[in-house]
C-alpha cells in the first residue's frame, strides 16, 4: 500500500486543491488578507487568505504553524501588546504591516511579510 502525502489545502467552496504550500503561496488566485491572532499560543493564530477566481470568492483559514518554519529569525519572549512601542498591530485582522518591536509577536508579522510577498505564478491567458 502506497502512503500519500495529504494535500496542503483544499477550497471549502470550491474544492480547488493544493498539495503543496509552495503552490498555495504561489497561486495568483491567492492573497493573504488578514492575521486573527491567538495570544495564548501564537502559532494557533490564523492567517486568512482570499481565494479570488471567478466561480470562488471564499476566505481560507489556515493556522500560523503551517508556516513557522518559514521564519529562521529570533524569537522573543516578551510580548510587548499594550506596552509603550507597540502598534497594536497584531490587534487589527486586516493589518499586515510589518513590526520592529521586539516582542514575541514579530516573528509572525515577519512570517506575514514572507507569505504576502511570496512570488505568484503567472496567470494563463
Amino acid at each position: 500500500m502506497v502512503m500519500m502525502d495529504k494535500p496542503f489545502k483544499r477550497c471549502t467552496t470550491c474544492g480547488h486543491l493544493w498539495n503543496k504550500r509552495e503552490d498555495f503561496l504561489a497561486d495568483p488566485h491567492v492573497t493573504l488578507v488578514g492575521y486573527q491572532v491567538n495570544f495564548v499560543e501564537l502559532t494557533a493564530g490564523f492567517f486568512l487568505f482570499n481565494h479570488d477566481r471567478k466561480d470562488c470568492q471564499t476566505t481560507l483559514g489556515i493556522m500560523a504553524d503551517e508556516f513557522a518554519d518559514l521564519y529562521a529569525g529570533p524569537i522573543f519572549e516578551e510580548n510587548r501588546k499594550g506596552l509603550p512601542g507597540c502598534p497594536d498591530y497584531c490587534q487589527v485582522r486586516g493589518n499586515l504591516r510589518p513590526c520592529a518591536s521586539h516582542c514575541e509577536c514579530s516573528f509572525v508579522r515577519e512570517i506575514i511579510q514572507l507569505t504576502k510577498n511570496w512570488p505568484k505564478k503567472a496567470t494563463p491567458p
